[in-house]
């Protein structure tokens, strides 16, 4: 079995994964992808995006939210199943978790303790955001720990 894995990913980033799938004897073929970050080769209609926790999915919805929402765009016009996988250590396990105290952005205690620029975005508004993105452009949400994120991946791509 081969796997295909961006070439933008960041090095290191991903060790625990792909350790995993190494020992399930699974070859990993590192090339630049349309959108995402794992796709099977002989079937690039289904993809996964990994956030490495929920800061980084933070920062794709609000400061980056335009580039975000044109890899969505572009999955969707491209025919693309686009599945977000947020690994994290806070127990959310779907979107509606978002919207509750599970998670607590560090950008909320550095807003109150230096009062600088506008406060961060609620966890009920991110979790609206997403609920918006996900009816808008058919992109998934999915939720799992680090640990799982492995298992997760080969589990969305039908491996």
């Amino acid at each position: 079995m081969i796997l295909q894995v961006d070439s933008r990913q960041q090095s290191g980033k991903h060790k625990l994964k792909h350790d995993y799938f190494e020992s399930l004897g699974i070859k990993l073929v590192v090339s630049k992808m349309l959108v995402g970050d794992y796709c099977i080769p002989s079937n690039g209609s289904v993809v996964v995006d990994t956030k490495k926790d929920m800061m980084e999915l933070y920062g794709d919805m609000i400061q980056q939210h335009e580039r975000f929402r044109n890899e969505c765009v572009l999955a969707q016009e491209a025919g693309i199943k686009l599945y977000v996988l947020v690994e994290n250590i806070n127990g959310i396990e779907n979107l509606k978790d978002v919207g509750t105290d599970k998670w607590k952005n560090p950008l909320w205690f550095k807003y109150y303790k230096y009062k600088k620029g506008k406060p961060p975005v609620k966890n009920i508004t991110l979790m609206k955001m997403l609920y918006t993105m996900q009816e808008k452009y058919d992109v998934e949400f999915i939720f799992c720990s680090p640990e799982d994120a492995g298992r997760k991946v080969l589990e969305l791509l039908k491996i």
